[in-house]
């Protein structure tokens, strides 16, 4: 169930926070055409839940990029406002949904 190809603009901010935290382009790119969206305030967090593709799109977790990369993909979550990434930031405990 991959959303329309939309093409993502990444904020001053969030190329500083990629490069500190260490996190891809290609992560960023994967989670945010295969992840689940959910409001936050006034933006859009996306985050990637490997149970709950499992169940309705196995074809995603046997793409190259999601084997290369699947533990930063599942612990790396995306703040979006109007198509440009605010900032991403890993995971730690849990979210709550």
């Amino acid at each position: 169930m991959a959303k329309k190809e939309q093409e993502l603009v990444y904020s001053d901010h969030a190329v500083i926070r990629m490069q500190q935290r260490g996190i891809t382009k290609d992560v960023i790119s994967f989670i945010f055409k295969y992840g689940k969206k959910t409001i936050t305030h006034q933006d859009h967090r996306y985050i990637f839940n490997s149970k709950k593709q499992k169940k309705s799109n196995r074809k995603i977790l046997l793409d190259k990029t999601f084997i290369k990369f699947q533990k930063q993909i599942e612990n790396t979550a995306l703040i979006v406002n109007n198509g440009m990434l605010v900032t991403a930031y890993r995971i730690q405990g849990r979210i709550w949904r």
